[in-house]
Parts: C-alpha cells; structure tokens; sequence
C-alpha cells in the first residue's frame, strides 16, 4: 500500500499556496554576528542579541526570549572537532547525547534527564532550516541522525529546549535542533583536505557563495570522504558525498524574499551498536574497564573483511540473496522552497514547503559476547536442535581449524532496506504585531503539515563470529555428532529477535497541526502563550514473521540447513486518527539592558508511530484498541525558571544563563531488542512515569583574544510510576545527573589553539539498577596556523589521551566472577588525529 507523498500531499500544498504562508521556524536573511566573521574571536556579550529563529515567532533576540536556547558557530563546533552528528550536540546544554555511535548516525539523544527509553529520538527534533528531517526522531532504523550531515555548508547550530519546543514543533516536546544553513550574504568560500593520521579517512569539503546581482545571492558547497574510518577497516566502509546549495531573490521594496534549496546526501558510513570491554566488579559499582583479548572497545569494530557480504532469504521468491555489509546507507534527494512577504509594516506570510525522495540501507553486523565453554558457553548449548559440540573457522586463514578462542560473537547480522522514507512537509504563518495601549501584541497563527512514510523490509539473522577487533571471521557450529549447523556463521534467516522482527511495514503517517501564539511586550516585561492542535492520521500494514522453510545453504566447510522465518499471511492493518493539544506559557522581564529573568510552563505530546505496530494495539479494521488508545501519545510537561546576564568585566565581555527546570512524563513504548536481554531487563513493554529536575548552566567569555565556553547540566531522574515490579523509585538507565564541556581557546591570528574537556558523572546501568557505571572525562584539542594570508594548517585530536570509556548504561554479560563482567555497550572511539589544509577566498 505504498503511498506517493507528491500525490497524497497535493491537496496540502495547493492548501499552503493558497495561504501564502511561512514557516515559523525559517530564519531570514541576517549579516553575520561576530561569532561568525572569519578570524574574529566571538565577542560573548553581543552574540547574545542573536535573533531566535528556531520554535519561536522569530522577532526575539536570545536575551529577551523567554526560553533556554544555545546557539553554536560553524567555528566553535569545527574546533571541537566532532565525528558524528550526535557529537556536536554535547556542546548543547540540557541535552544528553550517546553519542558513540559513530559517523553513521544511531544515536541516542536524550533531553533534561528524559531517558530514551527505545532507541533515537524520542523528544527531540533535528531540523534542516526549519522544517524536520523525519516526522519521528525514533523511527526503527530511520533514525533523525541518519539523514544529516554536518558540514562547511552550516553556519549555525541552534537548540530550543523544552518551552516553546511543545508548540513550534510537532513530535519534539523535549527540544528541537535547527541547523541553519548559510545563504550567501557575505561573500567568500572556502576548501579543504583532511587526512587521518593512523587511520584511513581522506575528506575534501568546499563552499562558496555571494550575491549574483544587487538583489539575488547564492551558496553551494558540499564535501566528499572515503575511507576505513575510525577503526581504520582494511575496505572502504565509510564513502560518499553531500552537496546543499540555495538560490535566494529579495522581493521589491525590501517586502521579503524567495529561497530556494536542494540537497543529495549519498553516503554509507559505519554505525557501532556495541564494542564490548571487560569491567571491574565491586559489588555492583563498575570501577574500570579493559580490553578484552583480541578486542579493544576504542578501536574494534564488527567490520571485517570476512564479512563484507552476507546472505538472507528473500521475502518475495524464498531465494536466498546476497546484501554488502555497508553500515548506514542514507539516499536523500530534497527541494525545498522559502517565501517571506511583508504584507503591510505589521503583517507578514511566510511558507516554508519541502519534498524529500528518502531511501536507504541499514546493514550491518551487531555485536554481543558469549563465552565459548562453562556456564553459559556456546560449547554444550542447544543450537537449532542440536548440542554444540565443536566450533571452526568459517573463513579466513585458518578456515576449517578449531576454534580455541574464550569468547565468542553470537549477535545478528542485520539487512534492513528502507525502502520508501519519503517525506513532505509545510510550515505556515502569519505575523502579526499591534500597538495596544503602551505596549506592543505580537499574533502568530500557523499550520504544519508532515507525510511521513515509512516502507522497510527487516532481516535480522542470527550470526556466530570470533569476538576479533580487527577481521572477525565467522563460525561455524558443529553438532556432538558432527552434523554442520551452521553456513558462513548464520544458524537462522531472520529469526533472531523471534516473531516480531521478520518485518515487513508500509505505513505513512500524517500529522496536521495548526498553533496559534499571542504575546505582549511593554518595557522590559515579554508575555506569551501558545497552542498547538495536532492530528495524527496513520495508515498501512505491518506483517510479522512465522515460521519458513529449511534451506541447504553451502560454504567452504560444507552446508547447513538453515532454519528461517518468512512474513505471516495475517497482516496487521493500521488506520486511525489520534489527536492531542500541547500549550506553552511564558513571561520575561528585562531588567535592563544586561540582565533577564524568565519563567515558562508547558505541556507537549509525543505520538508513538512505528514503534507500536506488532505489539497488539489495534483492532482487525486498523482501529486503536483499548491498549492502542490508552498508549498512542505520551505527554511530557515542563516548568522552568532561568536567568539570563551579560556584560563586561576586567575587560572581558561575557555571557551567563542559568535554568532550572522540572519535568515530568508518561511514557508507554515497545523495543523488541529488549527480549534477548538477561532476566529483569528482558521484557519489551515500557509503560512508565517519569521525574526530573536539575539545572542548565552555559557561558562565553572574551578577552581579547581569548575565548572559553563552559556548558554543564545537572538532572535528577526517577521512576515514579511503572506496570513493571520493580521500578519505582529507581534511576532511569543510561542517564548522568552531571554533563559539562569546557572548551578554552586562543586566536593570535598567524596561529590558533584550544582544548576541550568533556564528561558525566556515572549512570546506571538499566531502569533496574543492576549496577552502577563510573563516568568518563575525555580531552580533545585543535591548532591552526595560518602561514599566509587565507591559508590555514590544521591538526585536531580527539580523545587525546585515548581513555577506554563510555556513555549512557550498558549491561554486565556474561558475569564472569565476582570481581569481573563484560560490560556491553559502545566505547567512544580512541584517539584520533586528524591534518588538514584550507584556504579561503
């Protein structure tokens, strides 16, 4: 029942034609802040006089919002030398970013001690000019991070927490993250070659862009890389492209303007779910970690060059096909339009409208340790009806030996195709502000529209390899009889997650929304409130898995009858409407020109998608049942009070905000990946109330040429509520009460340096509290030398140290002793050093 958004939409974009409308979150034309002149050191007082374009009215300067927002330069975040997208997003307070994934994307991205509690997500948008890249942040493997790359074409990153979050943005209560594209104000461009020093990553990035003529301007840029990445792989796992640009025309009058963008993301890059370490046991407190033989979590990885291809059986024809091991494999194709028109002084349309062609692979292998022999070793196990009785290589140079080696792989490798990630989307407004009495009233009514589809196929197959760091080879399995069990290490097609996840899903989801925000300013006191309605509309089929054939499968040992799961001919149908109401409140009072206070409530939905199909939540004819209505949406409210202060001292200028905020959620999930866990931590439905409190702190100091940024929160969480025994009154799994990044720097203009520090404190290990993870501090560090007019030399390092650590929870299996575990979970990569040589013009 796949469904062309174009068609499907073409009533809601004559609609959005019609209105002539605008995008609340679109920024307009501004000159560059100097945050963001080249070889300027920010000045940390007047940054703050930045315009909010992101979930607000867009008329306000950060000092006068009445909401907790970061913004961050292309600079700043190319001096902390992120690898991946989740990475920049430390540099954001009130975010708690795991973000060890790697290039590829994957990561988990929780806000204000919220936990994640699926995958993704859950609460937090991330959008590319205005409008989100996905409707969902925890579509099953489509994740929000999958389909943004971060580059030269950036020149600013933006982050709303909570507030206005709620009612700006659809599907995004907790914070919306706006990466703000440059469009050619100010002309000039730049390129650039980056090489791994010690790894295998060669980069070239390039941007340009200025005015065509008095009243058009333009950008462009891009980049391509190729390489092993950072676990430096013998093949190029990590290759591809992305090149944006955008054309924009000022209107007559100076009344507005008309942009245009396109943007192709083609690119396959690795993604680590788990690079597993031995961990130090003292009671239930982790004390440390260390390698395990043959595998150090800082540079291992699941990519070999013995599995570079793997089988799984075809869905269609039974067949069995060949998939290449490629990571995350995005393919997007987007146009996007943005008008801006001054109707009359006080009143202005704008529209925001995109299309994106969306498709990909996810295709990978997972890892998890299984001793060899002793209690609970492969070795006497039962493996497709049979007893374990001897392991050998599959592949490599000592194909057909036994295998002696203490642990073992047995996680699966998983083939998923997004077939169809489709999406369109419209954002609208209308602005209006009027004198009233001696104030000024601000209106801003709007409607958002979002298709989303979401077409995939799921194999997910259950795989024996070496646990090896580097060239895994696959295992195959041998009966106590000698019967093979196993073909190039696959003992099942499709069935390792049992029934739910041979999958097939066709679905699109549909979410209007309109909002309505009114504000008053008089003085130094802003006033707001804001509603938003949004309607979900979901369609299509989900089909689970039964059981299928047996299928002979040869390899150079000999073959294996391969058990397998095929789709069920019972498909599960999905058509309902579910709407909620999400409403923010909020005041500001400037003191004068240095100081503010504001404080804001706010209540946002979250509607569950995907993620509750086959789960048991609707009816024959596609409509919620009772479990499906009482679970559709999850509800987060928020309060917070914060203060915001700039200024000069000593000579210095400086920027100061402090917020503290209080949050509460009721959450009803599934995440099938829960089933294989050991017992508690094995049940896959999550209905849970949540408690958080803590404080946001971030500040910018200049002097002279010197810079420092210093970005901390604190969160306080807990369960207070849980169908699951057990639970209430424990800390979420994964979640630090303390993260900070403190990012020092110096620009004497021939040169340029900086290092930056950032950490947590320790977390749980899962919502049970099983045990008690030590935190991580990591250092990262960056020169520039600029030996000529426009010509830069660079050298970054990331986790200079090489420290073996981690984020979030994680798990301890197999228990080893009393004093040793395997701590299951993804190291951050060690250290990596990159050069690289710019010039600009």
């Amino acid at each position: 029942m796949t469904t062309s958004v174009l068609r499907s939409c073409g009533s809601m974009a004559a609609l959005a034609m019609a209105l002539v409308s605008a995008p609340t979150l679109a920024q307009t034309a501004q000159a560059p802040t100097p945050a963001t002149q080249e070889g300027a050191t920010p000045d940390a007082g007047a940054s703050s006089e930045d315009i909010v374009v992101t979930a607000t009215s867009g008329e306000r300067s950060r000092f006068r919002s009445s909401i907790s927002v970061s913004q961050v330069s292309q600079e700043a975040i190319q001096n902390f030398t992120p690898r991946s997208t989740a990475e920049i997003l430390r540099n954001i307070p009130g975010l708690q970013p795991s973000d060890t994934a790697g290039p590829g994307g994957n990561a988990n991205i929780g806000v204000r001690g919220i936990p994640v509690s699926t995958g993704g997500s859950e609460y937090v948008s991330l959008q590319e000019d205005g409008l989100p890249d996905v409707l969902f942040g925890d579509i099953n493997f489509g994740n929000n991070d999958y389909w943004l790359r971060f580059d030269q074409n950036i020149k600013t990153v933006e982050a709303v927490r909570g507030g206005s979050a709620s009612t700006f943005a659809s599907q995004a209560p907790g914070a919306v993250i706006n990466f703000i594209s440059k469009t050619g104000d100010v002309e000039g461009g730049q390129i650039a070659y980056s090489n791994g020093l010690g790894f295998r990553e060669h980069r070239v990035d390039f941007d340009y862009g200025g005015p065509i003529d008095e009243t058009t301007r333009f950008h462009v840029g891009g980049y391509a890389r190729n390489g092993g990445g950072y676990t430096n792989e013998n093949f190029n796992i990590l290759r591809g492209y992305q090149i944006k640009a955008n054309i924009t025309k000022d209107l007559p009058d100076n009344r507005g303007f008309i942009r245009l963008y396109f943007k192709r993301l083609d690119e396959q890059a690795p993604t680590n779910t788990t690079t597993p370490t031995l961990a130090t046991l003292d009671g239930d407190r982790v004390t440390g970690f260390t390698p395990l033989p043959n595998f150090d979590g800082r540079s291992g990885s699941a990519y070999t060059i013995y599995n570079r291809n793997f089988q799984y059986l075809d869905y269609d024809n039974g067949g069995v096909k060949s998939a290449e091991v490629q990571g995350i494999h995005p393919r997007v194709t987007g146009i996007s339009g943005q008008v801006h028109y001054d109707i009359t002084d006080n009143i202005s349309l704008d529209d925001t409208i995109r299309y994106q062609w969306i498709s990909g692979n996810f295709t990978t292998q997972f890892i998890n340790v299984q001793t060899r022999t002793g209690t609970g070793g492969l070795i006497g196990s039962t493996v497709n009806g049979q007893t374990v009785g001897s392991i050998r290589y599959a592949a490599g140079p000592n194909t057909g030996q036994l295998f002696t080696g203490a642990y073992v792989n047995n996680n699966p490798n998983i083939n998923v195709f997004m077939k169809n990630m489709d999406n369109f989307a419209n954002n609208l407004t209308l602005n209006g502000k009027f004198d009233v009495g001696p104030g000024k009233a601000r209106l801003t009514a709007g409607l958002f529209v979002m298709r989303q589809n979401i077409v995939q196929d799921w194999h997910v197959n259950r795989q024996y390899s070496e646990l090896n760091g580097e060239n895994a080879a696959p295992l195959d399995l041998f009966s106590t009889t000698g019967t093979q069990l196993t073909a190039a290490g696959q003992a099942g097609f499709n069935d390792n997650w049992g029934s739910c996840c041979a999958r097939r899903v066709d679905l699109t989801y549909t979410d209007v929304a309109p909002f309505l925000q009114a504000g008053y300013e008089v003085g130094g006191l802003n006033l707001d409130a804001s509603i938003r309605y949004d309607s979900v509309h979901g369609e299509g089929t989900a089909q689970g898995g039964v059981a299928g054939p047996t299928t002979r499968v040869a390899d150079a040992l000999g073959s294996a009858l391969i058990p397998s799961l095929v789709l069920s001919p019972n498909v599960e149908k999905i058509n309902y409407t579910d709407g909620y109401v999400s409403w923010s409140v909020g005041a500001l009072y400037a003191f004068d020109s240095k100081t503010s206070v504001f404080a804001r409530a706010s209540r946002g939905g979250r509607f569950n998608a995907d993620r509750r199909v086959l789960s048991g939540n609707f009816n024959a004819d596609g409509s919620l049942n009772a479990q499906g209505q009482a679970t559709s949406v999850n509800f987060l409210n928020q309060q917070e009070i914060g203060v915001k202060q700039r200024g000069g001292l000593f000579g210095a200028s400086y920027s100061v905000e402090v917020t503290g905020f209080h949050s509460t959620l009721t959450e009803n999930n599934y995440d099938f990946t829960r089933i294989n866990n050991p017992a508690p931590n094995n049940n896959p439905n999550i209905s849970n109330g949540y408690r958080s409190y803590g404080i946001e702190f971030t500040s910018r100091v200049t002097y002279s040429d010197f810079h420092l940024a210093v970005d901390a929160t604190y969160a306080n969480s807990k369960i207070t509520s849980s169908a699951t025994p057990g639970l209430v009154g424990k800390k979420p799994g994964g979640l630090p009460d303390f993260l900070f990044v403190v990012s020092p720097s110096y620009d004497a203009g021939p040169v340029a340096f900086g290092v930056s520090m950032n950490g947590q404190t320790s977390t749980k290990s899962d919502d049970f509290n099983l045990y008690t993870i030590k935190g991580s501090t990591f250092f990262n560090a960056f020169i520039t030398v600029r030996p000529m007019d426009k010509l830069e030399l660079g050298l970054n390092a990331n986790n200079i140290f090489d420290k073996l650590g981690f984020r979030g929870g994680g798990g301890i299996f197999p228990v080893l002793s009393s004093t040793q575990g395997v701590f299951n979970n993804t190291a951050l990569y060690g250290r990596t050093v990159t050069a690289s040589v710019r010039y600009r013009f």
